[in-house]
């Protein structure tokens, strides 16, 4: 029997889309630019002769350039192909280029770097060295998650997995303890010389580098609350103790690794009754009750991250005037916390003026970046404004080392989450005290390419900011404003001290800036 042809195909600035035959259903597909693979998804039939899927969210900052699209079956056939022209790239970056730097969507609807065999090998040597530090710790832990599924299914991760999964076990416990457990748990992993990054209160990251490259272990918590089963960040229902005690062990990869005691029955927990069948195009969709609790419990301290991971690699860009503006307002030789530093180029503007900096910045990459650049001239960590508790410690350690810091806050605040610039304004009340000096700027106008998955987009009116720090005792004054192109587009900022509620913004006439 000849093999059919492949269907035309038509890409739009929403979806792709082709015709249906007679009698089809949803399908599982792969999705390809130029050749290569970018993500898998299940099509929807918006009518009785068409199949359409939508690009996904982690797309749509790319969606440019011009080339071939196909679609393929879950089995490799080529079910549809076109062109698609999607105008000039607007971010440096366009699709085609995603996939020729080894980047997919992932089930969790990132970007991610495709799985390959290094990057699984990286990942049994690394879930290894995790499993062996917790089990030192004294701790109940087990494979969990796709990297559980895998060991059951055909003992190896899955194909197209890009991490691995492991669970802290921790017997009938409230929230409270178990947030307490995660920051034991987190000492554990860094007296180990781990680096962790933190997601919730019940889920941290552990991040292996190697030979082949960089990856990470997910760390989850698992417990049992009132009679349910709990795991963030997706799994909660019945579950009996017997089904996790006594640990087994399983085999992935030609090595052992500790188990539940009945894998199925959690796996039916995670992924459903069809848990046996691979679906290609899964994603985890974790009920709306059970992420409200989750997060309301344990909190969610990693939000946007992978954006202004991918953003530092394509935008990244100082605006000196900003620390040219906290350079004047400061005496030589002063304290200064580069907060946001994103790949530190203010900081080391400061650095050079003879100050002394601590660029601070919560993605991994612009931390390394700036420790690049740094050259031992300004101090570099991994803070995050989002974990209040980290903000806190970095403000106790400042004071008492008798620092006196001031901050710079430079195109930052109207990025965070109204929570995460609460915290920050937190920050800055206990440091600043009655002489430091804080200087902010950020877009006060809304984006022309608003989009809420895209934090960039997003604004601070000056009213907001006024609303906001007022319980903290705080107030400003506005040193200037005017045009800065950013990744967003043209975007009218306002540059800001912010300080003690004594001063105040009344009667402050503005400089005017362009960019």
């Amino acid at each position: 029997m000849p093999r059919a042809l492949p269907r035309p195909l038509t890409a739009r600035r929403r979806w792709i889309e082709w015709p249906a035959e007679a009698g089809e259903r949803e399908l599982d597909v792969d999705v390809e630019i130029g050749g290569i693979r970018l993500w898998s998804g299940k099509t929807e039939r918006p009518g009785p002769r068409t199949h359409r899927i939508p690009w996904p969210r982690a797309l749509h900052p790319y969606l440019s350039g011009s080339g071939v699209v196909a679609v393929r079956s879950a089995q490799g056939a080529v079910l549809a192909t076109g062109r698609y022209s999607l105008g000039e790239p607007r971010l440096g970056r366009d699709l085609r280029s995603l996939g020729q730097a080894g980047l997919v969507v992932d089930k969790w609807g990132k970007l991610a770097s495709a799985p390959s065999r290094d990057l699984h090998a990286l990942l049994i040597d690394g879930l290894e060295q995790v499993v062996e530090v917790l089990e030192r710790g004294g701790y109940t832990v087990s494979i969990t998650g796709g990297t559980l599924l895998g060991a059951i299914r055909s003992g190896e991760i899955i194909e197209r997995d890009d991490d691995v999964d492991v669970f802290v076990y921790l017997g009938e416990l409230g929230p409270t303890d178990v947030s307490l457990a995660s920051y034991r748990i987190q000492r554990t992993l860094e007296s180990a010389s781990h680096r962790v990054v933190r997601h919730s209160d019940a889920h941290l990251q552990v991040i292996i580098t190697g030979e082949r490259g960089t990856a990470h272990v997910d760390v989850f918590l698992g417990f049992h609350h009132d009679g349910t089963y709990h795991q963030p960040i997706a799994v909660r229902g019945e579950l009996p103790v017997e089904a996790i005690l006594p640990l087994g062990t399983v085999r992935l990869a030609g090595r052992e690794f500790p188990a539940v005691a009945d894998p199925e029955r959690w796996l039916a927990l995670c992924y459903g009754p069809g848990w046996r069948t691979p679906d290609p195009s899964f994603r985890f969709r974790t009920p709306s009750s059970t992420r409200r609790r989750f997060e309301n419990w344990f909190g969610v301290y990693d939000l946007n991250r992978h954006f202004w991971e991918d953003w530092i690699g394509r935008a990244a860009a100082g605006w000196y005037a900003d620390a040219e503006q906290l350079d004047r307002l400061v005496p030589r030789g002063a304290r200064i916390i580069d907060l946001g530093s994103g790949i530190g180029e203010n900081s080391r503007l400061l650095a050079e003026r003879g100050h002394r900096v601590l660029a601070a910045d919560y993605a991994l990459g612009a931390v390394t970046a700036a420790e690049q650049l740094s050259g031992g001239r300004f101090e570099v960590r991994r803070v995050n404004a989002a974990d209040r508790r980290e903000l806190l410690a970095l403000a106790a350690e400042e004071l008492e080392s008798g620092a006196a810091p001031n901050v710079l806050l430079s195109d930052v605040l109207a990025y965070l989450t109204r929570q995460t610039r609460a915290n920050v304004f937190r920050f800055l009340q206990l440091v600043l005290g009655a002489s430091g000096r804080a200087v902010a700027s950020f877009p006060v106008n809304p984006s022309l390419h608003y989009e809420h998955v895209r934090p960039d987009t997003w604004h601070l009116p000056l009213e907001w900011l006024a609303q906001e720090i007022a319980p903290f005792g705080l107030s400003f004054r506005v040193l200037g404003t005017g045009y800065r192109r950013t990744s967003a587009g043209m975007r009218r900022f306002t540059t800001v001290e912010l300080g003690a509620a004594a001063s105040s913004s009344e009667g402050t006439r503005p400089r005017k800036e362009v960019r």
